[in-house]
C-alpha cells in the first residue's frame, strides 16, 4: 500500500482537480490544460510520469489514485485507474508539445 501523504504532488493533482465536486473528469482536464501555468503542467508531468513508472504494484498504484481522485468513477469507464492515470499522463505531454 501506498502512504497518502497531501504533499505529495500526485496526490495533490488527483485530489485537486479530480475530486467530487467536478462536472465530468474530461471536463476537469480540459480546465485544467487551459488554466495551470505551463510550469505546473511541466513539474505534474514529471511527478506523474515518477508514479506511474515507480515500482509499486499495480494494485497498489490503483488503489492510490482510486482515493487520491474521489471524483471519479472507475468501473464506469471501463478503465483501470493505473490506465486512466497514463491517458491524463499522454494527454498532458501532447499539450506541453502544441503549447
Amino acid at each position: 500500500m501506498i502512504e497518502i501523504k497531501v504533499s505529495d504532488p500526485v496526490f495533490r493533482f488527483l485530489g485537486g482537480h479530480f475530486h467530487q465536486g467536478i462536472e465530468s473528469p474530461a471536463n476537469a482536464l480540459d480546465k485544467y490544460l487551459n488554466e495551470a501555468s505551463q510550469k505546473l503542467k511541466e513539474r505534474d508531468l514529471i511527478a506523474l510520469t515518477e508514479f506511474v513508472n515507480s515500482d509499486y504494484s499495480e494494485e497498489d498504484k490503483n488503489e492510490f489514485i482510486e482515493e487520491a481522485a474521489d471524483g471519479i468513477y472507475f468501473p464506469e469507464d471501463d478503465i483501470t485507474p493505473l490506465e486512466w492515470l497514463k491517458q491524463v499522463t499522454e494527454q498532458i505531454k501532447k499539450h506541453l508539445k502544441t503549447t
